[in-house]
C-alpha cells in the first residue's frame, strides 16, 4: 500500500511540473496525422496597432529586381508584406519572414535591404553601384506611424507547400505570428 500512494504522489508530481513549466508554444494545431499544413498563401498578423499582410510568395520588387539583374545574382524568391501602421503606436520594420514547414525546417526570407548588402557591386561601374544605392535607400526605410506601404522580402529557397506556421520577425529578431487568411 505504501508503494501504491508513492506511486500517485510521483505521478501528481510529474503532471504538475509537465503542466506549469512548459514554456513550448505550439507552432500548428496538431491532428492525429501531424500538424495542419497551411500552404503559400495569405497570412495576417498584427503588432503594436499596425496590421499587416504576408503574401507567400509575393510580388517582385522592381528596384530590387533591377539591382539583382545589374549584379548578375541569381533571381530571388520575393514575400511581400503589406503594412498598415495608419493606428499604430510605432513605426514597423520587418525584418524577415519565417516559414515553418512540417519537418520542422525554418525557411527564411530577409528583409530586402538586407540582401541588397549582400550582393557584390565591387566590380561595378559606379552607374550600376548607385542604382544598386538607391534600391537599398527605397527599401531601407521603417513603415512609420500613419504609413501604410508594402515591405519586400527575399530568399534564395521556394515557398515550400508544407508551410504549418509563419512568423514575421521585426529587425530585432523579435517575432509575432501570422494566421492563414
Amino acid at each position: 500500500m505504501k508503494r501504491l500512494v508513492l506511486l500517485s504522489v510521483g505521478v501528481l508530481a510529474l503532471t504538475g511540473c509537465s503542466a506549469s513549466s512548459s514554456s513550448v508554444e505550439p507552432s500548428a494545431p496538431v491532428t492525429s496525422s501531424g500538424p495542419a499544413v497551411s500552404g503559400p498563401g495569405e497570412y495576417v498578423f498584427e503588432v503594436g496597432g499596425a496590421s499587416g499582410v504576408v503574401s507567400l510568395p509575393g510580388t517582385p520588387d522592381v528596384d530590387v529586381a533591377g539591382a539583382v539583374a545589374i549584379t548578375g545574382a541569381p533571381e530571388p524568391v520575393y514575400v511581400s508584406v503589406a503594412v498598415d501602421n495608419r493606428n499604430g503606436a510605432a513605426e514597423v520594420m520587418p525584418g524577415a519572414v519565417n516559414a515553418y514547414t512540417v519537418d520542422g525546417t525554418k525557411i527564411t526570407y530577409q528583409a530586402a535591404c538586407q540582401y541588397l548588402n549582400t550582393l557584390d557591386d565591387a566590380s561595378l561601374p559606379v552607374e550600376d553601384g548607385n542604382k544598386i544605392i538607391a534600391a537599398f535607400n527605397k527599401v531601407n526605410d521603417p513603415v512609420s506611424v500613419g504609413e501604410s506601404r508594402t515591405v519586400t522580402m527575399v530568399g534564395t529557397e521556394v515557398v515550400p507547400d508544407d508551410i504549418v506556421r509563419v512568423t514575421v520577425a521585426d529587425a530585432y529578431g523579435d517575432e509575432v505570428q501570422a494566421a492563414k487568411r
